[in-house]
């Protein structure tokens, strides 16, 4: 299925094709415990390391990759014992616009704190015993820690979004060793490894009974952050805590110095976190921006009806009968309020992302070389090749450190304005193309 890789199928071959999405997965797996997961410096992303003199070429790491490509119509036949009716959003049961009912944490999440409060009530039900998510570290607060939440207070420590390289499935090692079930929180690199994982450790299975998705374009490497510090003026040494969402919806970048200064940045000031400039390379190739592979997924609800939301309001789609009964048992009891969404509605929310995911053009493997083989593709045109070659250019020529020195000191309005034109004709080719095919209305 692996064009790409023809012999010795380790995840040493995948990094060294730059398809390594950096999710931990074969770092948790490895019956050796040969692989670890370091930053790459030049690239900002992590990478996995295998020890050569631990390493017996068993290929576990290999198997449960989602980086080389993931074979979606064998998974979702396991899965969901159907191939998806929607390419976009893969096979789903129902769709919502929701938020939870806590004030709280509805308010400090990133849009309508609904994962945080799944987790909450799975743990308060005796559903999980806890819950793999993230946080960022207390001495390194750039960088991010996967963990195993047990409690409440835990569970909201780790709410709100992550922008940087999070290999999360570190932590399935961990729930390996202990007793429990338990949940995770990830993005669609996470939870494609998670399910590739399954097949080769039954016990993951048994372990990780709830898995809810994140809605993912892709993840900013660490440059991100580190140049919207510069352009902020403030010094790295100097920041004691970073959380990249909350206060409302859209919500504030917040930054905690060590002498108690805090900086507060308005989503439209940061979204330079968010652009080609610092995507890494297995980001634009990756087709699954849903996380169609989770029991629930869950994205900001981008749509003209929801836009004077302050708030938090989210989308979220069910795809298991465990997982939409949870969700109705959870509004039965007051803990969330749901809207039935049709699905066009959640396309609609996510256009521009879903475009980039699923419109993958030969541009990625002339400026790339290696691509992933993922077999949920839209057929793509003459357009969409065009139209690919600016993420692509961008992403080749500013992952290189001499050139992302320059975006220093350039306006952030001028780097808005450079991608201005490709996001207009971009999002009206999706909106063409998506109301040719019926999937919006």
């Amino acid at each position: 299925m692996i064009y790409v890789i023809t012999s010795q199928n380790t995840i040493s071959k995948v990094v060294k094709l730059n398809l390594c999405s950096g999710c931990g997965t074969c770092a948790a797996l490895c019956p050796k415990k040969a692989i670890s997961m370091e930053i790459d410096e030049t690239k900002g992303v992590y990478i996995a390391k295998i020890a050569k003199e631990k390493c017996t070429e068993c290929q576990v790491c290999f198997a449960v990759c989602p980086g080389h490509g993931t074979d979606y119509n064998e998974l979702n036949m396991e899965i969901f014992g159907r191939a998806p009716e929607n390419i976009l959003i893969g096979n789903y049961l129902n769709c919502y616009s929701g938020n939870s009912t806590n004030y709280d944490i509805r308010y400090n999440s990133s849009s309508g704190g609904l994962i945080t409060q799944t987790l909450i009530f799975a743990l308060e039900e005796g559903l999980i015993d806890g819950a793999i998510v993230t946080r960022m570290k207390k001495e390194k607060p750039f960088e991010p820690e996967p963990f195993i939440a047990r409690t409440k207070e835990e569970i909201i420590e780790a709410s709100g979004s992550k922008y940087c390289p999070v290999p999360l499935n570190v932590a399935l090692e961990e729930a390996l060793k202990i007793e429990g079930k338990f949940a995770i929180v990830g993005l669609p690199c996470h939870i494609d490894g998670l399910r590739k994982a399954e097949k080769v450790n039954k016990k993951i299975k048994q372990k990780i009974v709830l898995r809810l998705g994140i809605f993912c374009n892709h993840s900013p490497n660490f440059y991100a952050t580190k140049t919207l510090l510069k352009k902020l003026k403030v010094e790295e040494k100097d920041v004691n805590k970073i959380s990249y969402r909350g206060e409302g919806y859209p919500g504030m970048l917040k930054i905690l110095s060590t002498k108690g200064k805090r900086n507060l940045v308005q989503s439209t000031s940061w979204s330079l976190i968010g652009s080609y400039f610092f995507y890494p390379n297995r980001c634009l190739c990756c087709s699954n921006g849903v996380c169609e592979l989770a029991d629930i997924s869950f994205g900001d609800a981008w749509l003209p009806e929801m836009s004077e939301e302050k708030i938090g309001i989210s989308v979220l789609i069910s795809k298991t009968e465990f997982g939409d009964q949870l969700l109705n048992k959870m509004e039965s009891k007051n803990q969330i309020r749901l809207n039935q969404l049709d699905s066009k509605k959640v396309v609609q929310s996510q256009e521009g992302m879903l475009y980039t995911k699923k419109k993958k053009t030969k541009a990625y493997k002339y400026l790339f070389g290696a691509v992933p083989e993922n077999n949920n593709l839209l057929e793509s045109d003459r357009i969409d090749f065009m139209l690919n070659l600016f993420p692509c250019l961008t992403v080749r020529v500013f992952s290189k450190p001499v050139f992302r020195k320059i975006l220093h000191i350039i306006p952030t309005k001028v780097i808005w304005l450079y991608s201005a034109p490709y996001y207009y004709f971009m999002l009206k080719k999706a909106k063409r193309d998506f109301k040719r095919n019926n999937w919006t209305s």
